[in-house]
């Protein structure tokens, strides 16, 4: 194989890469048994086109004291990026002195039945390990450790000069 180039597709080009796309999407759902498994064509009619562009929605839920204080809340993030819409908990933060009380309980089970009524496909909240509050929490509402190794990218020195 020769050089190989990158080239930016243009909008009315992104036809080429459907039918990847399809393979992609049958070939990964059946390492997930716990997921919907669509069959191809169910997979090729939901993925019409790949959108140059999306945008998103933020839902913010919060929890008043009697005085009328935010004492907590629940930040979602609603998106489609072209396979189906995506929810995203973006934050949750619960005052220290209101621990313990179901105010974090209550506001993620906003976030789900939000994802319910909106037909989310895929929702998602990211923790660390040994934050075993917040694990506890999503757990009970039904999040799922994930089975897929999430990597990130962070700007540093040293990426940011390549």
């Amino acid at each position: 194989m020769g050089t190989l180039v990158v080239e930016r597709l243009a909008e009315g080009d992104f036809s080429l890469i459907r039918p990847l796309l399809v393979d992609l999407h049958v070939a990964e759902q059946e390492h997930y048994e716990d997921h919907p498994q669509l069959s191809r064509g169910e997979i090729e009619g939901h993925l019409s086109s790949v959108p140059s562009t999306f945008s998103g929605e933020n839902v913010v839920f919060a929890v008043r004291d009697d005085s009328g204080q935010v004492i907590g809340f629940c930040w979602v993030v609603l998106f489609d990026p072209g396979t189906g819409l995506e929810g995203e908990v973006a934050e949750v933060y619960v005052a220290p002195e209101h621990r313990g009380h179901g105010v974090g309980e209550v506001l993620i089970d906003q976030a789900t039945r939000l994802f319910r009524e909106r037909g989310v496909t895929l929702g998602y909240v990211w923790t660390r390990p040994d934050n075993e509050a917040a694990v506890h929490l999503y757990e009970s509402a039904g999040f799922e450790r994930s089975r897929q190794l999430v990597l990130t990218w962070y700007p540093t020195e040293a990426n940011l000069t390549s």
